[in-house]
C-alpha cells in the first residue's frame, strides 16, 4: 500500500476552496489579527475547552494508507457531548463571509470531527463554526450535528477527489524516481573542481545541516550542487529542492542546468517571479473589483493545475503566462500553486528569507525533505538586513486629507486627522535631522493600529473608487508595524528623519544591523542548506554575518594562473579629496591599458559623479567607442549596454560603469567579449548616518566597526568585479586596480591570495609594456 501524510488544510483547501483572490480580505494584517482574536477567544473559555487540539488518524482508502493530521481550534467536552469548533475571523461582513465559505470551513471541521469520533469511538459529534468580526468583535455561531458514518462518507469523498488528481502525480513520481536513479553526471566529464565540490555536497546532504563554499567562477557550481540534490530526490520522493538566488542571471543558470538534466531524466520545476513581472492586469490590484484574473480564482485553479501538469515540466515565465491567460487566472498566484507540483523551485532569496513573501505553502508547515541551494550567498546578509529594515514616510497623508471628503470617507478621515495630530506633536520634540529613538511613540502606534482596522474596512466598502495610492500606503503601514514588532533586540535601531524647517512629517526608520538571527530561524525548517559563491570573502565578515561556526570550504580555481594578469597601481590616489587632481593621470593610464590590443574593456568608477568627470576627460576618440552606464537604466537599456561588447571586435569598446552597480556582478562576457577591467578606488562607501550606526554596532559587538561597516563590504565589491574577467577555460585578460589603499591590508593580503599573476605598476609605460608581453604570450 502507498503511504503518505496529508494535512487537513492540504486536503480541504484543494477540494473545497472556492471564491476570489482578494488581498483586502486575506492579507498579513488580517492573518495577524486573526491569530490574536483566536488566542484571545480561546483564553476566555472554561476548563472544558481544549484549544489547539492535535489530531491524527491513518485511513485505508483504495490501496492507500493516508495519515491525516492537523490541529482543531477547539474541542468542547461537556459530559457525553463533544463539539468540534473552528474559529474564523474576517475584516468583512461575517454573515456574507460565512455564506461564501461555509463548505470550505465546514469541510475542515468535518475532518477533525471524524478523527476525534474515531479516536474516542463516538457515534455522533457536534460542530460549531464560530465567526468573529475584526471590525467590531461581533460573533455568530453556526451549529451542526453529524453521525460518524456521515462524516466518514464526506471525508472519503474528499479523499476521492484529491486522489483522482494525485494518482497522476504518483505515476509521474514513479517515472521520475526511476529516471533520476539512473542519472549519470549530465556532462561528458566533471571538472576537478566540480568533483571536489560534489563530494563535499554529497557528504553534507547525508550528514550536515549547513555547508558553505567559496568556489571561483567556472567551478561548475550550479551543477555541482544540483546533481547530488537530484540524486537525493531519487531516494526520497518527498524532497523539495529550493534553488535560491539574488538575480535573474542566477535563475537562468539553474534553468539551463535543468534543461541539460531533462535530456536524460524527468524533473518538474517552477521559476517564481515577482508579482509586478507577472501581472496581466493594467495595475497590480489583487481583488475581484479591480482585476478579472482574481475572480473565482480558487474555483478555476484545479483544472489549470491539471492542464499544466499534463502539458509540461518546465514552468517558466512564458509557460505560466500562456496557461494563466488560457484559464483566466492570476499568473502570480498560479506560479505559486504550481510549486506544489514541482520538484525544484527556482526563486529569489525572499521566498525563504523575507517575513512577508516567504513560501507559506512550504515553510509554515513542513511538507517533506527540504534542500536549499543558496546561490551567490555573499548577497544574502545584506538582503536579509534590508528585508528587516523599513522606513515609514507619512507624506501621503497630505494628499489623502485633501481628497478624502464626503460622508463615505468620514471614518478614515477621522483616523488620518488623529495621526496627523500625533505627528505634529511628536515633530516638535525632534532636535536634529537624524535622531535615534529608544522606542516608537506609543500614541502614534495606537493610532496606526486603528488605521489598519478602519482602512481595511474602508477599502472594501469603497471598492474600485479607492483613491490612488491608498492601498499601497495601507500595506506599507502594515509592513512597517510588523517589522517594528520584530525589532526587539540590539540588532535593530530606530531613528527619525525630519527636514530642517519642520515643514513635513518626520520619517520613521527601523534598521536591521545584523540579520544572522533571522537567517538561522528560517533555516530551521530546512533539512540541508548549501551556500555557495565565488566571493564568500573576506571570511571574517561572512562568518559573522551568516553565523558560520565551521570553515568556509575553498574550491580550487579551475583556470590556469597565467590566464589572468593583475596589475596593482598603489601610486595613484583615489581618495575623495584627491580625485580631481589625479583625474588626468587616471585617464592616461586607462588609455595605456586599452591601447595595446583591440578589445572590450570596462572601467569601474567610485561614483556616478566621478564617472561623468572621467567621461569628459576621456572624450570621444577614433581609437575606441565609449559607452556609459547611467544612473537610471531600464532592463532593456542594460541589455543593450552589454550587447555592445561583441566577440572578435574590430574596434575597441570602452565601457564606464559604477563599482558595485548593475554591471559589477552577474555579467557573463565570455572569451574576448571582455579582455580587461580597470577598477578605480576600493569601493569604500561614503560616510552616512546609517553607515555610522552600523559602525557603532560592530564596535560594540566586535570592536571593529570600521571593517564591518566599510572595509569588508567594499572589499567584497572589489572581488565581485574582478570576477568579471575570466569566465571560461579560453579566456585571457587583465585587471588594473588603482588606489593607494591597495598598498595596505586587508586589500593587499586579499590580492596576494587571488589566483593570477600580481604585479605592481606606477606609470602608463609600465602598464603598456606588461600588457604587450601578456597578450603576445
Amino acid at each position: 500500500m502507498r503511504k503518505f501524510n496529508l494535512s487537513v488544510h492540504e486536503l480541504v483547501d484543494f477540494v473545497l476552496h472556492s471564491g476570489d483572490l482578494d488581498t483586502r480580505v486575506f492579507n498579513l494584517e488580517t492573518m495577524s489579527r486573526g491569530t490574536q482574536i483566536h488566542t484571545f477567544y480561546q483564553a476566555k473559555q472554561n476548563d472544558k475547552y481544549l484549544a489547539e487540539y492535535a489530531l491524527e488518524h491513518t485511513f485505508e482508502y483504495e490501496n492507500h494508507l493516508i495519515t491525516l493530521q492537523g490541529r482543531v481550534d477547539g474541542v468542547i467536552v461537556n459530559g457525553n457531548e463533544v463539539t468540534i469548533e473552528e474559529i474564523k475571523s474576517a475584516n468583512t461582513d461575517i454573515d456574507k463571509f460565512y455564506e461564501a465559505h461555509e463548505a470550505w470551513h465546514l469541510g475542515q471541521a468535518k475532518c477533525y470531527a471524524l478523527m476525534y469520533a474515531l479516536r474516542f469511538d463516538l457515534d455522533t459529534i457536534d460542530i460549531q463554526l464560530t465567526y468573529i468580526s475584526q471590525l467590531d468583535d461581533r460573533k455568530t455561531f453556526k451549529r451542526y450535528t453529524f453521525s460518524r458514518e456521515e462524516l466518514q462518507s464526506d471525508v472519503y469523498s474528499y479523499f476521492g477527489e484529491y486522489l483522482a488528481f494525485f494518482y497522476q502525480v504518483e505515476k509521474y513520481q514513479k517515472r521520475r524516481t526511476k529516471a533520476l536513479g539512473a542519472l549519470n553526471f549530465p556532462y561528458q566529464a566533471a571538472r576537478t573542481s566540480q568533483k571536489i565540490m560534489m563530494e563535499q555536497v554529497e557528504y553534507a546532504l547525508e550528514n550536515e545541516h549547513k555547508i558553505y563554499f567559496n568556489a571561483p567562477t567556472g567551478s561548475g557550481k550550479t551543477m555541482a550542487v544540483l546533481y547530488p540534490s537530484l540524486k537525493v530526490l531519487a531516494e526520497k520522493s518527498d524532497t523539495k529542492i529550493f534553488y535560491l538566488t539574488a538575480k535573474g542571471s542566477g535563475k537562468a543558470q539553474a534553468e539551463n542546468a535543468l534543461k541539460v538534466v531533462r535530456q536524460t531524466a524527468l524533473i518538474k520545476s517552477t521559476t517564481v517571479n515577482a508579482r509586478e513581472k507577472m501581472c496581466l492586469n493594467d495595475k497590480v490590484a489583487c481583488n475581484p473589483d479591480e482585476c478579472p484574473f482574481a475572480v473565482n480564482y480558487y474555483g478555476k485553479i484545479r483544472n489549470a493545475l491539471l492542464d499544466a501538469f499534463r502539458s509540461g515540466d518546465e514552468y517558466n515565465r512564458e509557460f505560466i503566462m500562456e496557461y494563466a491567460k488560457k484559464h483566466n487566472l492570476c499568473p502570480f498566484e498560479y506560479q505559486l500553486d504550481l510549486t506544489l507540483l514541482s520538484d525544484v523551485i527556482i526563486a529569489d532569496y525572499n521566498y525563504l528569507f523575507d517575513p512577508f513573501v516567504y513560501l507559506r505553502r512550504f515553510f509554515d508547515a513542513k511538507r517533506g525533505n527540504y534542500i536549499a541551494l543558496v546561490d551567490e550567498a555573499h548577497n544574502l546578509p545584506r538582503r536579509v538586513m534590508d528585508n528587516y529594515s523599513l522606513v515609514l514616510d507619512f507624506s501621503p497623508f497630505y494628499s489623502f486629507r485633501k481628497v478624502l471628503k464626503g460622508t463615505e470617507h468620514k471614518k478614515i478621515r477621522r483616523i488620518i486627522n488623529r495621526i496627523v495630530k500625533d505627528l505634529d506633536e511628536y515633530k516638535d520634540g525632534i532636535g536634529s535631522e537624524f535622531e535615534t529613538i529608544a522606542e516608537f511613540p506609543a500614541e502614534l502606534r495606537s493610532s496606526l493600529d486603528r488605521f489598519l482596522v478602519i482602512g481595511s474596512e474602508y477599502m472594501q466598502e469603497i471598492g474600485d473608487k479607492l483613491v490612488e495610492g491608498f492601498s499601497d500606503f495601507f500595506f506599507d503601514v502594515n509592513k512597517f508595524i510588523k517589522i517594528l514588532d520584530l525589532a526587539d533586540s540590539d540588532d535593530f535601531v530606530l531613528f527619525t528623519e525630519v527636514d530642517e524647517e519642520r515643514k513635513f512629517f518626520p520619517k520613521f526608520y527601523v534598521k536591521c544591523l545584523n540579520g544572522a538571527k533571522f537567517i538561522n530561524e528560517f533555516l530551521r525548517i530546512i533539512d540541508h542548506a548549501i551556500f555557495f559563491s565565488a566571493t564568500l570573502a573576506p571570511a571574517p565578515y561572512f562568518k559573522t554575518m551568516l553565523d558560520i561556526d565551521d570553515d568556509i570550504h575553498q574550491i580550487p580555481n579551475p583556470f590556469k594562473r597565467e590566464q589572468l594578469l593583475i596589475m596593482v597601481d598603489g601610486s595613484t590616489s583615489l581618495y575623495y579629496k584627491d580625485r580631481d587632481q589625479t583625474l588626468s593621470t587616471v585617464a592616461a593610464k586607462i588609455r595605456a591599458a586599452i591601447s595595446v590590443k583591440v578589445g572590450n574593456y570596462i572601467v569601474y568608477t567610485p561614483s556616478f559623479v566621478y564617472l561623468e568627470n572621467l567621461e569628459r576627460e576621456l572624450g570621444n576618440s577614433d581609437d575606441y567607442d565609449l559607452i556609459v552606464q547611467r544612473s537610471s537604466m531600464s532592463d532593456v537599456e542594460k541589455e543593450e549596454y552589454l550587447d555592445t561588447f561583441k566577440l572578435s571586435p574590430t574596434k575597441t569598446t570602452l565601457g564606464l560603469a559604477v563599482l558595485g552597480g548593475s554591471f559589477s556582478e552577474g555579467v557573463d562576457l565570455v572569451s574576448d567579449r571582455l579582455s580587461g577591467v580597470i577598477i578605480l578606488g576600493v569601493g569604500y562607501p561614503p560616510p552616512s548616518f546609517e553607515k555610522e550606526l552600523e559602525k557603532d554596532y560592530f564596535d560594540n559587538k566586535l570592536n571593529d566597526g570600521i571593517s564591518y561597516a566599510y572595509v569588508y563590504p567594499a572589499l567584497n565589491k572589489i572581488l565581485q568585479t574582478m570576477g568579471r574577467v575570466i569566465r571560461s577555460e579560453v579566456d585571457y585578460g587583465f585587471i588594473l586596480l588603482m588606489d593607494k589603499r591597495y598598498n595596505y591590508n586587508p586589500y593587499r593580503s586579499q590580492l596576494e591570495n587571488y589566483d593570477g599573476f600580481v604585479v605592481q605598476v606606477k606609470d602608463a609605460e609600465r602598464i603598456s609594456h606588461l600588457l604587450a608581453r601578456f597578450f603576445l604570450n
